[in-house]
C-alpha cells in the first residue's frame, strides 16, 4: 500500500487456510458487514507481473472469503510520480482491473473501484492535511530514499510529500480494520494509525465514539519473485513476466533467463542462485522441484529441459488468467461499467464516514442547529431550553448512581450558547475560550425532587466552570462560574482527597436562589451567574 514510519500496532497472522486448506464454510456471494474490513490498493503502472501476483493479488483473492474487502486502483497515487505525463493513467487502470478480474477478484464478493471516482478520498485527505504536522511527512523513511533513487523526475512537490497522508485517507475513510501487507511493509501503516489517533484525540466527545479505528496489519505471505535477469522482478528493471502472458510470450521470456554457472551442458549448476530454479521453488510441484534440483546439480538435466518444466509450471497459473483476460478484453465496456458501479458503491460507504467527519469540522451539508442564530426570536432561543422538545434529550439515562445527561453539553454548546461566544474543544484542556482560558463543562446528575444537582470535577486547573442540569420541569439551567467562585473550595477539597479522586460539587435550589457547595463547603450564592456568559468571552 505505501511508505510509512515505525510500526507499533496491531498484528494479525494470515489465516491458517492459506497453507493449503480451505475455510470450513465458504461465504455466499454477499458481502457481510459483520466481517472484519480490509482495504488495499495498487498504483496503475501497466499490466501486472508474477511479482504483483505472488506479493499481493493471490492473497487478496483468498481474503474475499473471510473479510469484507475493498480493493482500489490508486490512479491519484500514480500521479505523485507520473504527473508530468499522465497519458497512460486510464489505460493502465484498465490493465490492472482486467488482471485483477482474470486472477479471481470478484465484484460479487469485494468492492473493486477506482480511487479518483470516489472524491471523498480527496476531501478527507484535505481535512487531514489541516491537522497533520509537516514533520510527520518529512520523516517517512522512503520520502528521501525515493527522491534519491527515482532519477529524471522532479519529486519536490506536495503531492509526493503528502502521498502517505492521502494513503491514510484511503484506509480510514472505509474505517478499515486491517491493511494486508508483507512483513517488509509493516512500517508503512504507522502514519495512518498516528493520524487516526490524533484526529480521535482532538475531536473526541464523551457522547460520540471515535470515528476512526486504528487499522491493524494483516500479515500476508510475500515471497520474493526473481526476474528474468536474476534481480527482484520489477517493471523498472524490465525483467518481468506478465501475469496474463500468452504461452508463446512466456516461452520467450523464460528462454531468455540466464542460468548462472552452466557455461556448458556438462557443467553442474546451482539452482539456489538460478532464476529458473527460483521459478520452480514458487510454482512447481515438490516432485518437480526435487527432480530439477537434482538434475541441475548433477548436470543430468539440460537447462532447456529445466526451463521447459518451469514454463509448464508457470503456465498452470498464467494460462487460465490469460484466457480469462482475453474474454474480458473482448467486452471492455462491461469491465468499465463494473468499475463505475463499484466506485459508486464505494462512494456511498465513504460518504457515511464523511458525514460524521464534516460534523466534527462544522462543515455538514445541512444547516442544522446553526439556524438558531439567524432570524430566530428571543422567545425561540429561550424555548430551546425546554428539553421536552428534543427526542434524544427528553429522557435522560438512568445509571447506577442516578440520572445522567450525556448529551446535555452538546445541546448547550450548539443550541443555547450565543454564537459570539467562541469557545472551542481542546483535547487536553476540555474547552478553550478565545483568550485561551480553560473551561470545564459538566452536566449534573439530577435529583429535581430535592432540588439538588450533583457534579464530579477532576482535580485539574480551570479558569471557568460551566454547570448544566435540568430542573423538575425538564428545563435546562446553566451557570458559568469564574475562578473566584470556586478556587478556595477547590483548593481545600484537593488537600482532603486522594490524588485520583473526583471533587464532589452540588447545586441546591433554595427558593429563588441557587447555592454552590464544593465537597461540603459553605454554600455560595451563584444565582447571578445563571446564563451569564461574560466569563467565556
Amino acid at each position: 500500500m505505501g511508505r510509512f514510519g515505525p510500526m507499533s500496532g496491531i498484528f494479525r497472522q494470515w489465516p491458517e487456510w492459506d497453507k493449503g486448506s480451505e475455510p470450513e464454510s465458504m461465504s455466499e456471494n454477499v458481502i457481510s458487514t459483520s466481517r472484519p474490513r480490509v482495504l488495499s490498493g495498487m498504483r496503475p503502472t501497466g499490466k501486472l507481473h508474477l511479482g504483483n501476483y505472488m506479493g499481493a493479488l493471490a492473497n487478496w483473492v483468498k481474503l474475499q472469503d473471510a473479510y469484507e474487502c475493498y480493493f482500489f486502483i490508486a490512479d491519484w497515487h500514480a500521479l505523485t510520480t507520473d504527473y508530468a505525463d499522465p497519458s497512460r493513467v486510464k489505460l493502465n487502470t484498465l490493465d490492472v482491473a482486467l488482471d485483477w478480474l482474470a486472477a479471481g477478484l470478484d465484484p460479487e464478493k469485494s468492492t473493486i473501484f477506482i480511487q479518483s471516482h470516489v472524491p471523498q478520498h480527496a476531501e478527507l485527505h484535505l481535512l487531514f492535511s489541516m491537522i497533520t504536522p509537516l514533520g510527520w511527512l518529512e520523516r517517512v523513511p522512503t520520502y528521501k530514499e525515493q527522491q534519491e533513487n527515482i532519477t529524471g523526475k522532479d519529486l519536490s512537490t506536495y503531492g509526493f510529500l503528502g502521498y502517505p497522508l492521502l494513503q491514510a485517507a484511503d484506509i480510514l475513510i472505509y474505517q478499515a480494520n486491517y491493511v494486508p501487507v508483507g512483513q517488509d511493509q509493516v512500517a508503512h501503516v504507522e502514519l495512518t494509525r498516528e493520524v487516526a489517533r490524533r484526529f480521535n484525540s482532538m475531536y473526541r466527545k464523551k457522547d460520540r465514539p471515535d470515528i476512526f479505528p486504528e487499522p491493524g496489519v494483516l500479515l500476508t505471505p510475500s515471497p520474493k519473485v526473481t526476474g528474468t535477469d536474476g534481480r527482484k522482478m520489477s517493471k523498472s528493471y524490465r525483467n518481468t513476466i506478465e501475469l496474463s502472458a500468452s504461452r508463446s510470450s512466456l516461452i520467450t521470456m523464460v528462454d531468455s533467463m540466464s542460468t548462472f554457472g552452466r557455461m556448458r551442458p556438462t557443467d553442474p549448476g546451482n539452482p539456489d542462485i538460478c532464476p529458473v530454479g527460483d521459478l520452480h521453488k514458487l510454482f512447481s510441484a515438490p516432485e518437480i522441484v526435487t527432480e530439477t534440483q537434482s538434475g541441475c546439480r548433477s548436470a543430468a538435466m539440460s537447462c532447456r529441459d529445466c526451463k521447459g518444466k518451469a514454463i509448464d509450471s508457470v503456465w498452470k497459473i498464467v494460462g487460465p488468467i490469460h484466457e480469462k483476460r482475453m474474454q474480458l478484453e473482448s467486452n471492455i465496456e462491461q469491465t468499465w461499467e463494473m468499475l463505475r458501479d463499484q466506485s459508486a458503491k464505494a462512494a456511498k460507504r465513504a460518504e457515511q464516514t464523511m458525514v460524521e467527519v464534516r460534523k466534527v469540522f462544522h462543515l455538514s451539508h445541512d444547516l442544522g442547529v446553526e439556524a438558531h442564530d439567524f432570524g430566530v426570536s428571543e422567545e425561540e432561543l429561550t424555548s430551546r431550553r425546554n428539553l421536552n422538545r428534543y427526542e434524544d434529550l427528553r429522557r435522560p439515562i438512568i445509571a447506577e448512581d442516578g440520572i445522567v445527561d450525556p448529551h446535555l453539553d452538546s445541546h448547550w454548546y450548539l443550541s443555547i450558547l450565543p454564537k459570539e461566544i467562541a469557545i472551542t474543544v481542546d483535547p487536553d484542556a476540555g474547552w478553550l475560550t478565545s483568550k485561551k482560558k480553560r473551561v470545564l463543562v459538566r452536566a449534573g446528575i439530577s435529583n429535581p425532587i430535592d432540588k439538588l444537582w450533583s457534579f464530579e470535577v477532576p482535580q485539574k486547573s480551570y479558569e471557568v466552570w460551566v454547570l448544566l442540569f435540568r430542573d423538575g420541569k425538564n428545563w435546562l439551567e446553566d451557570f458559568v462560574l469564574p475562578q473566584k467562585y470556586f478556587s478556595q473550595g477547590f483548593a481545600k477539597a484537593k488537600k482532603s482527597l486522594k490524588k485520583d479522586e473526583k471533587i464532589p460539587v452540588t447545586v441546591r435550589k433554595d427558593g429563588s436562589q441557587f447555592l454552590l457547595s464544593i465537597h461540603g463547603s459553605e454554600p455560595i450564592d451563584i444565582t447571578e451567574l445563571q446564563s451569564n456568559y461574560d466569563p467565556l468571552k
